[in-house]
């Protein structure tokens, strides 16, 4: 799995943000090969973003070079972003899953 990380500045108020992203989860639903965004947001300080996690480097990829990033990143109203990409450690998160699927 490969993990995406994307943050941006952006001026707007809670009310604002929370309408867009419920507006926007459909569109991420349908992205082929993305798990999961976690839509982020840091209101006091004026941060937004997303945390992806992608079933392969392949994906991930895909979507960097799709109209839904380039969308994102053409935003007139966002400034500064920062993306990263990472990869999952496979095996120590299965540990981590197990454990703690076990404690419960």
């Amino acid at each position: 799995m490969h993990i995406l990380v994307i943050n941006f500045t952006a001026e707007t108020t809670p009310d604002q943000f929370d309408e867009l992203v419920k507006a926007d989860a459909p569109v991420f639903a349908g992205i082929e090969g993305l798990l999961h965004k976690n839509f982020i947001f840091n209101h006091a300080e004026n941060t937004y973003g997303g945390i992806y996690m992608f079933e392969s480097k392949a994906a991930l990829e895909n979507y960097l070079a799709g109209d839904i990033y380039a969308s994102v990143e053409g935003n007139p109203d966002w400034s500064d972003f920062l993306v990263r990409q990472f990869e999952v450690h496979a095996e120590a998160s299965a540990i981590q899953r197990s454990l703690k699927e076990g404690s419960m």
